[in-house]
């Protein structure tokens, strides 16, 4: 017996998942519980989960048996077929033991001076009673973090080139019409539009121009040029070689598998723009979500500002204090579990799966969906209040709140996401005050993958405050 299914069209399913999906979502689990069938054109049958004990099934689960590629296809003509959000079985395994020593917890150490002084540049030039959008200056942030420290580039004509390149990219992978494509059509005609995109245009000039505006053919122009430089990249590191490099580029390319092989340059590619597509978009988004649930909460700052005062006195936080900002640990948990940047996980069975009284058969997906699992009353005490209390001392249950995925698959670079977030949270917290620019009802919309804000948090700087850089005196102490 499969679980209830959602009667409407399945184009006007995806149409509606794709643009109000927490009203989708919330409709669908008022009318028929906490697991339920969803149609979309050319995709399998998805059958949402928000049980707890459903969920631990399914990340218990043998990863043979759960597949992600047929999931995360929509995400294949920009990520690449060798990203590791694409692999399954041993290529998976392969690719993952490559790609964690460089977000092991213990190296997010050398990286929180890179992420405070990113944080830093952004700061200064915030004006003061102007408003401006939170979640864009956060996502210069995120974007300049990843930039120094997975690509190893630092401020120059390079660093200010890619970062252009890259939010242009962004932004038009992101494009409605680039998603519903994504979502109706197979991944190889996708890329087929793609390479057309890229051939010499023989039309009459109308026709050419309206080509070229086309989001796929953009996608196309600036995924040759991205393409170009990870590649030139590539070739130049080893020429000059790797010792004594420390970023995660680097650190990937001299990586090695049982085998003693290392990963190809089109691998790398694929994974570069994994991490930069992931660690960029998704933190940012979550920073704002953060900041717009404080600004509402005055007490809530206060406390915030009282551990920062305890832990970092009148300098910054250090990156060895970072563990010690409990407070600001529970308020970004908070934040993520009130709105997750991402609302969903999924797999599709290769074998059928009996999840409680429902029979699954093989080829549907199952989606443990972040977004309900975290919003349930009977976990989650007045669920859709802001209340960060509710972490401190509080043993996570995995199947309950899993904002980073779960089982074999949760994020690979969530150490390095959490601890980002609590420099940049800290670092904003005690440079400035904020305040809402004006009141604004809260406004859900998609970007890509992620449930980002419709109006982008617009605030006002009401003050500064000088934070003295302890940094030099603390290694000279040290030493």
């Amino acid at each position: 017996m499969l679980p209830p299914r959602i009667t409407l069209p399945s184009l006007l399913q995806l149409y509606q998942w794709t643009t109000r999906p927490i009203e989708f979502m919330e409709e669908a689990t008022r009318r028929h519980g906490d697991c339920f069938v969803v149609r979309f054109p050319q995709n399998p049958p998805f059958v949402f989960l928000s049980n707890p004990e459903l969920i631990r099934q399914v990340f218990t689960g043998k990863p043979e048996d759960l597949l992600l590629r047929p999931v995360n296809r929509v995400t294949e003509p920009l990520l690449g077929k060798n990203s590791l959000v694409l692999l399954d079985g041993e290529e998976h395994i392969r690719e993952r033991r490559l790609m964690t020593p460089p977000f092991h917890g213990e190296r997010m150490l050398s990286y929180g001076r890179a992420m405070r002084a990113a944080a830093d540049r952004a700061i200064d030039r915030w004006p003061l009673d102007r408003a401006f959008s939170l979640h864009g200056e956060f996502q210069r942030i995120t974007l300049d973090i990843i930039l120094e420290t997975v690509f190893g580039l630092s401020e120059g004509e390079t660093f200010a080139h890619f970062r252009e390149l890259f939010v242009r990219l962004l932004n038009v992978g992101s494009h409605p019409a680039m998603l519903f494509l994504s979502a109706t059509l197979p991944a190889s005609r996708v890329l087929r539009l793609l390479s057309l995109g890229s051939e010499p245009l023989h039309l009459g000039p109308l026709k050419a121009d309206v080509s070229r505006a086309l989001p796929w053919t953009q996608l196309s122009r600036l995924m040759r040029e991205v393409d170009a430089y990870l590649f030139a990249e590539f070739a130049r590191r080893r020429a000059e070689g790797l010792k004594g490099r420390e970023d995660v580029l680097s650190m990937l390319m001299q990586a090695r598998d049982e085998d003693g092989q290392p990963m190809s340059d089109q691998e790398l590619r694929d994974e570069a723009i994994t991490l930069l597509t992931a660690g960029h978009e998704t933190t940012a988004t979550a920073l704002a979500w953060t900041f717009h649930h404080v600004l509402q909460r005055p007490e809530v700052e206060q406390k915030l500002r009282a551990e920062l005062d305890g832990v970092a006195g009148s300098g910054p936080v250090e990156p060895g204090q970072v563990n010690r900002l409990e407070y600001v640990d529970a308020t970004l948990k908070e934040a993520m579990r009130l709105l997750p940047v991402v609302p969903l996980v999924g797999r599709v069975l290769r074998r059928p799966m009996k999840l409680g009284p429902w029979e699954v058969p093989a080829g549907m997906a199952v989606l443990p969906c972040i977004y309900l699992t975290q919003r349930r009353a009977d976990l989650w005490p007045e669920p859709t209040r802001f209340e960060p209390e509710r972490f401190l001392g509080r043993r996570l249950n995995p199947y309950e709140y899993f904002p980073f995925g779960g089982g074999a698959r949760r994020c690979l670079g969530m150490a390095f996401a959490s601890y980002e977030m609590k420099i940049v949270f800290a670092q904003v917290l005690q440079r400035v005050r904020l305040r809402a620019a004006t009141r604004y009802s809260l406004q859900v919309r998609r970007r890509a993958a992620t449930l980002a804000q419709g109006d982008g948090v617009p605030v006002l700087v009401e003050s500064r405050a000088h934070v003295a850089d302890t940094s030099h005196s603390a290694q000279t102490c040290s030493v």
